[in-house]
C-alpha cells in the first residue's frame, strides 16, 4: 500500500474515532471560554411539549426533556466535513465532567448522529465501522447512529459502583440512542436503510470471476496458503471492459468488499479508469489477472509474479471452513483439553487437506501445538466405531506427508496401536484409500507384504502386528507469517 494512501486511511480511522467514540475525543470543554452549542429549539407543536427539538441542519433530533439536565449535548462539529459529517453527539454530563476534571475528559459518550455520501459509506464499508451502524437513507446521504467503542461511565476517582444508583440511572440514559434514532427517522421523512440492503443489491449484479492469490508464492513457491478474489466488470461488461476487485476472502473465510478509496464513489471512479483505459492507459486492467496483481500490489504492498495468480471455477468455501475447524481445534487441545471430544478431534484432523495443514504450519508456531494435537490423537485414536477412527488417522497421514513438521513419526506409532487394537476394523478402513496410498501406510506402519499378503485391489490381507515403532518427538515450528 502506498504511503499516500496508508495515510488517507488513517485520517479516515481517525475521524470514526472521533465521531463514534467520546473515550478518545471528547467535545469542546465547558468553560467562559469554550465556545457554546447551538442553542436547542425549545417551540413546538403541543404533542411535543415533552422533547426538546435540535436543529441540525435542516434535520431534528428529539431528546426527552425528562433526561435533559443529565446530558451534555453538542452539535457544532468545526472539524467534519460534507464527506463524513457529525451532526449530533450526546453524553452524560456527570460523567463528561468528571473525566474533564480528573484528567481533561474523554468519558460520557452515550450516541450520535451523522450523516454520509456515497464515497463515505463506502469506505466505511471498507473498515466494517461496526460502531457506526447506518440505519436512513434520503435518496443522496445516508444515515447512521454512533455509539461508544468501550465503557463510558466515570465517577471522580475512577471508581464504578455498578450497585449505585448513578449506574443504574446511566443504564437509562444507554437506551435513548435507538429511541432517539427511531423518532428521527419518522421525523425527518427518511427511509429505511441498512448495509446489507447495500450489499444485497451488489449481491445481484454480474457473475464475478475468481482468483486465487498465493502471497507467498515469491517466497518459496508456497501455493497451500491463498485469497479467493473476486473479480468483475465494474464499468462496461464485455470484450475491452476494464476488471476490478470487487471483494476478497481470507485464508480463515474473512470476506471484505472493496472500494477504492479515490475520495469518489466506486462507481465514479471506475468510469474514468474505464475512459482512462479506452485510451489506452492502464492495459493491465483489462485481464482478471492484472487487476488482481493491480489489487494485491496496492492494498496488501505485496510483490506478485507469474504463479501468485490461479483462475478457479468458483470459491472454496470448504477450504476456509477447514482452516478455521482447525485452528480452533488446537486453540482448544492448547487451552482446555479436557474438553475437546475425541470423535470430532478425529474427523477435524481427518477431514483437513494438504493445504489446510499448511496453514495451521504458518497461523501458528508448531511448538506451541503440535505436541498437545499428537497426544490428544494417540488418546483418540482407540475406541468405538474403530474401523472410522483408524480412517480419520490414515487420512490425516496421507494429507501431511509433505508438511515442514515431523507427522510421520507420530502418527506411525498411532497406526501401529489401531492395527493392535483391531486389526480387521484396520484393514476395512485401508480398503477404503488407494493402492499406492495403501502402500504409504504399510510402509508407515511397518507392515510387511511378505507378512500381511500382496496389496490388491480389494486392498491388504492379513492379522499380523507390524514392529514396534520409536516415540515421536515434537517438530520444530514452520515460518512465521509474512507481515
Amino acid at each position: 500500500m502506498t504511503f499516500s494512501k496508508r495515510l488517507s486511511l488513517f485520517a479516515l480511522a481517525c475521524l470514526l474515532t472521533l465521531t463514534a467514540c467520546g473515550g478518545t475525543s471528547a467535545p469542546p470543554a465547558e468553560g467562559p471560554d469554550a465556545p457554546p452549542s447551538p442553542p436547542p429549539e425549545t417551540a413546538g407543536p403541543p404533542e411535543e411539549e415533552n422533547v426538546t427539538l435540535y436543529d441540525l441542519g435542516g434535520l431534528q433530533a428529539a431528546l426527552p426533556n425528562e433526561y435533559l439536565n443529565l446530558l451534555r449535548v453538542d452539535t457544532d462539529f468545526p472539524d467534519g466535513s460534507e464527506s463524513w459529517k457529525p451532526l449530533i453527539s450526546v453524553y452524560e454530563k456527570a460523567s463528561y465532567e468528571a473525566a474533564e476534571q480528573d484528567f481533561g475528559g474523554g468519558a460520557g459518550f452515550l450516541f450520535g448522529f451523522l450523516s454520509m455520501d456515497q464515497a463515505a459509506l463506502e469506505q466505511h464499508i471498507n473498515y466494517d465501522g461496526d460502531h457506526a451502524r447506518v440505519f436512513a437513507a434520503d435518496g443522496e446521504r445516508y444515515y447512521a447512529l454512533t455509539g461508544p467503542t468501550d465503557v463510558q461511565f466515570y465517577r471522580p476517582g475512577g471508581e464504578i459502583d455498578i450497585e449505585s444508583e448513578d449506574w443504574k440511572l446511566w443504564e437509562k440514559l444507554n437506551e435513548l440512542g435507538p429511541r432517539v434514532q427511531a423518532d428521527f427517522l419518522e421525523r425527518n421523512g427518511l427511509q429505511p436503510f441498512t448495509v446489507q440492503d447495500f450489499l444485497s443489491q451488489r449481491a445481484e449484479e454480474e457473475d464475478s470471476v475468481c482468483l486465487r492469490y498465493y502471497p507467498y508464492f515469491v517466497k518459496d513457491g508456497d501455493t497451500r496458503i491463498y485469497y479467493q478474489l473476486l473479480l468483475r466488470q465494474p464499468a462496461r461488461q464485455g470484450e475491452g471492459g476494464i476488471w476490478a476487485v470487487d471483494r476478497w476472502i481470507d485464508k480463515s473465510g474473512s470476506q471484505s468488499l472493496y472500494f477504492p478509496d479515490s475520495g469518489k464513489p466506486a462507481a465514479e471512479h471506475y468510469a474514468e479508469l474505464q475512459e482512462q483505459c479506452d485510451a489506452g492507459e492502464h492495459p493491465e486492467l483489462l485481464a482478471p489477472a492484472g487487476a488482481a496483481a493491480a489489487f494485491v500490489t496496492d492494498y496488501f504492498g505485496h510483490e506478485t509474479v507469474d504463479g501468485s495468480f490461479e483462475e478457479v471455477p468458483e470459491v472454496d468455501y470448504g477450504y476456509v471452513e477447514r482452516n478455521e475447524q482447525l485452528h480452533r481445534m488446537v486453540l482448544g487441545l492448547m487451552s482446555r483439553p479436557e474438553d475437546v471430544d475425541g470423535m470430532d478431534l478425529l474427523s477435524c484432523v481427518g477431514e483437513a487437506t494438504a493445504d489446510n495443514w499448511g496453514v495451521l504450519g504458518r497461523w501458528m508456531y508448531g511448538s506451541d501445538w503440535f505436541g498437545p494435537l499428537m497426544e490428544a490423537l494417540a488418546e483418540a485414536a482407540v475406541g468405538e466405531d474403530q474401523q472410522r477412527r483408524d480412517s480419520m488417522v490414515i487420512s490425516c497421514f496421507l494429507a501431511t506427508g509433505d508438511a515442514q513438521a515431523d507427522f510421520r513419526t507420530p502418527l506411525s506409532a498411532i497406526l501401529k496401536a489401531q492395527f493392535d487394537a483391531d486389526s480387521q476394523a484396520f484393514l476395512a478402513a485401508l480398503r477404503e484409500f488407494s493402492e499406492a496410498e495403501q502402500l504409504l501406510i504399510e510402509d508407515a506402519a511397518g507392515f510387511s507384504t511378505h507378512l500381511l499378503g500382496a496389496v490388491v485391489p480389494g486392498g491388504l490381507t492379513g492379522t499380523m502386528s507390524p514392529p514396534d515403532t520409536p516415540e515421536y518427538v515434537c517438530a520444530l515450528p514452520e515460518a512465521p507469517e509474512i507481515s
